[in-house]
């Protein structure tokens, strides 16, 4: 009894922690935060200055963890809203995505080779664009360090979600399309998250943006890395 009313004031305390987030973004340039990553960031604060340990309040927090499924799930919906444009510009998003992909996996292996990292290193980045159970799977295919991949698709998930709109906003990018794209591709379920709140077009098209580039990145990585080594 005492375990689930724990568990139910972790719940309890998580909400309205979250709930401080939506009020923290009224506050300017904070508005950039996702109130996903915002809250995260105050949780992890708070656990740390009170030295709670996270096993602990992780016993509340596997509900959340339980609900990212119907969560991810529930991004299709403005997908299915704009289905007949995603069929009208799906030539657009293959090319794109498709491009976006050799991009990122020859970047990586670029600024690799310029700051002489080692060839770990190298294949635990190669993944960075896409999803992270999906980069893990891959990383382990190209004989990376999974460790390395989840940092670094965690990172790049929030600079995305953070500050992806405002880039783009700030080189004069408009069209819907072309920053769905863009934020789907780079900073994935975060990312897509964040078009959520701006525009739904913007989400149907970073949903669908983030499975193929899972896709594709899982069809070129090994041949490309194979071909380069």
């Amino acid at each position: 009894m005492q375990e689930m009313l724990i568990k139910i004031l972790i719940i309890l305390a998580t909400l309205l922690i979250y709930k401080l987030s939506l009020n923290l973004r009224k506050i300017k340039y904070v508005d950039m935060i996702p109130p996903s990553i915002l809250c995260a960031l105050i949780i992890y604060l708070l656990i740390s200055i009170f030295q709670i340990d996270f096993s602990a309040y992780n016993e509340g927090g596997k509900f959340f963890t339980f609900l990212l499924g119907p969560a991810i799930i529930a991004l299709s919906v403005p997908l299915i809203k704009n289905i007949k444009v995603l069929e009208k510009n799906y030539q657009v998003i293959i090319v794109a995505v498709l491009s976006s992909t050799i991009f990122a996996i020859l970047s990586v292996i670029s600024v690799a080779f310029v700051f002489s990292a080692t060839k770990d290193i190298l294949l635990s980045m190669i993944a960075k664009s896409v999803t992270t159970a999906v980069a893990i799977e891959i990383t382990k295919i190209l004989g990376g360090k999974v460790e390395i991949i989840v940092l670094i698709t965690a990172l790049s998930g929030m600079f995305g979600a953070i500050f992806g709109h405002w880039i783009l906003r700030t080189i004069n990018v408009k069209n819907n399309l072309a920053i769905g794209i863009a934020i789907g591709f780079v900073s994935h379920v975060l990312g897509t998250a964040k078009c959520y709140e701006v525009n739904k077009l913007q989400a149907g098209v970073s949903s669908v943006t983030l499975v193929l580039s899972s896709i594709t990145t899982a069809i070129l990585a090994p041949p490309i890395v194979k071909l380069i080594f």
